[in-house]
């Protein structure tokens, strides 16, 4: 009946898929500056690549080599992410012998490499995740092995615009063992309001939980669970799910349990929301809008209107604002990057 209902509420393909310019690749992750400028990164191989728009998103750069990073993780939700402040950009990746990496763009267009972990060879599993805030804080998460060669989530902040990066900090450990190991970690951030979603591994469930920082990330209260209900698995579900936060500083997110994606706030009930994986989520002024991936279809949907557009075929996607009206949605889809406006 739950397939049948969801059938009912999809709309016809939303427009003729057309890739955003001719270099292959994937894993896209995109950021928008005050500006309004949309910046993209993605993987080939070995290589990380920079793209751009200057007009919301209808056409961007041909892209541009950032650098070659040997063994960089990359599929499956691994690979490049990308935030920007007012005046910087950073991109960061992960090699496979478990070294993230920082890229800053500097004012001739050339980009710096450093190293983040303060250990080596720690972040094996090639996760991880960034923000940036109006202050020029950048905090970049992972899943770290360090000490006990069970994974937890570490961090590090930038204050000048990763020029340097601080002494790792531990955010989360698990009582029991590990968190799960092969989910993407996401992170927010505005002002000094940070929250980081990541699926833990506790008694054997694979549940989502959000733990927060009100002061930068120099502290973070306990982690809380979302959902009501729990997965029991002993697997890898390879989804981290996706969050995103109101003005007022109430968190919204969409995971997924079993074959099912929900949509939860940090307290209440969860909604389901149909089959799928792969969820990301983003707030307008129009309401929640969520995109994910099913049956090699990308959806996307908003909670105003309950209506499911499908953006055509893919993986991957990932929706976020332009403004407080508009979003754009990137996936891939057989090495090729593509692209919506909500």
């Amino acid at each position: 009946m739950i397939k049948f209902l969801f059938c009912l509420l999809i709309s016809p393909i939303a427009f003729a898929q057309s890739s955003l310019f001719n270099t292959q690749g994937i894993q896209p992750d995109f950021c928008v500056g005050n500006s309004g400028k949309i910046e993209l990164v993605f993987g080939q191989k070995n290589k990380l690549f920079y793209s751009f728009s200057t007009d919301q998103g209808a056409h961007f750069s041909e892209p541009s080599l950032v650098d070659s990073l040997v063994g960089l993780h990359i599929g499956a939700s691994r690979g490049p992410r990308i935030a920007s402040s007012e005046s910087e950009t950073i991109i960061t990746a992960i090699d496979k012998s478990g070294n993230v990496y920082s890229f800053r763009k500097t004012q001739t267009g050339a980009w710096m490499k450093n190293r983040v972990n303060d250990i080596p060879d720690i972040a094996k599993e090639g996760f991880n995740a960034i923000a940036a805030n109006k202050k020029h804080q950048f905090t970049v998460i992972w899943l770290d092995l360090r000490n006990n060669q069970k994974n937890k989530l570490m961090s590090s902040t930038s204050l000048d615009g990763g020029k340097t990066w601080q002494k790792n900090q531990l955010v989360y450990t698990s009582p029991e063992s590990s968190i799960c190991e092969c989910c993407q970690p996401n992170i927010i951030m505005k002002d000094d309001h940070i929250a980081i979603m990541f699926r833990n591994w506790l008694q054997g469930a694979r549940d989502m939980y959000v733990i927060q920082s009100n002061n930068g990330g120099k502290s973070y209260g306990q982690a809380q669970k979302l959902g009501m209900g729990t997965w029991l698995l002993n697997a890898c579900p390879m989804d981290g799910g996706s969050l995103d936060m109101t003005s007022d500083g109430e968190i919204v997110s969409v995971w997924r349990r079993a074959e099912n994606l929900y949509t939860s706030g940090i307290q209440g009930e969860e909604k389901l929301l149909s089959p799928g994986k792969n969820a990301s989520t983003v707030i307008l002024a129009s309401g929640q809008w969520i995109a994910w991936s099913h049956m090699g279809q990308i959806f996307l949907k908003s909670n105003k209107t309950g209506i499911t557009q499908v953006l055509g075929q893919g993986r991957f996607p990932i929706v976020k604002a332009m403004n407080n009206q508009q979003a754009l949605v990137i996936w891939e889809n057989q090495g090729h990057i593509f692209g919506h406006s909500i």
